[in-house]
């Protein structure tokens, strides 16, 4: 394989930018059995959790809230990161545009709670 086609530098910002929905999640990049997913969100995402894997939240812009069902509530900014074990109830909210990465495992299912 060409060495061209696997080295790719790519701009958190730049692809954070083009998003103009009020909630986008994707994934960047997979590693191994892992991938880096980027959300770019205003507003809410529903109670959840992920049965086989830990979720790693880290904050680029904006401020996070993750409400961790029976714990408290954690807020994230820029620079600022925590890991969900796998199996923990959570939801995320922000009260303006916010841009977080996530690293999980790939192909996980989402358990929603309602």
């Amino acid at each position: 394989m060409d060495k061209q086609q696997i080295l790719v530098k790519k701009s958190l910002k730049e692809i954070s930018d083009k998003v103009d929905q009020s909630y986008d999640n994707f994934i960047l990049e997979n590693v191994n059995d892992h991938c880096l997913r980027m959300a770019v969100m205003q507003g809410e995402y529903r109670w959840h959790y992920h049965k086989n894997t830990d979720e790693l939240f880290i904050v680029l812009e904006g401020e996070l809230k993750i409400e961790i069902k029976d714990s408290d509530t954690v807020f994230l900014k820029p620079g600022e990161f925590i890991k969900i074990p796998a199996n923990t109830i959570h939801k995320t909210s922000v009260a303006s545009r916010t841009v977080n990465l996530c690293f999980e495992r790939n192909a996980e299912d989402t358990v929603f709670v309602d």
